[in-house]
């Protein structure tokens, strides 16, 4: 028996997507967790987003050397479900056990 692969790629066949996409934030969204930084992180750091454009690309901590940063292909990932009308009525959220809700919120914003 043979199967026939063509369907698979045929324009008239919807892909099927997800209503609702949940992001960890700590160490899959992010790095560093949370817990591990020595205040609020506040201070935008600005830089090559991989699309030929530039924007926030982590938070760094007014007292500190402590830098939050995305993740490249977090980062990536979250760009392409803003970007692509595709993904229009896909909801997006985030689940997080952090220490520090309050650090995770100004990521976040």
């Amino acid at each position: 028996m043979t199967s026939d692969n063509s369907s698979k790629n045929s324009p008239n066949k919807r892909m099927i997507l997800p209503s609702l996409i949940v992001f960890d934030l700590d160490d899959c969204l992010w790095t560093p967790e949370m817990h591990e930084l020595s205040g609020m992180p506040e201070i935008p750091i600005h830089g090559d987003l991989g699309n030929g454009q530039t924007g926030v690309v982590g938070l760094q901590v007014m007292r500190g050397r402590d830098t939050v940063t995305l993740y490249e292909g977090a980062r990536r990932v979250l760009y392409e479900l803003a970007t692509n009308p595709i993904y229009n009525g896909v909801l997006l959220a985030t689940a997080s056990s952090s220490l520090e809700p309050s650090y995770s919120h100004a990521c976040l914003n």
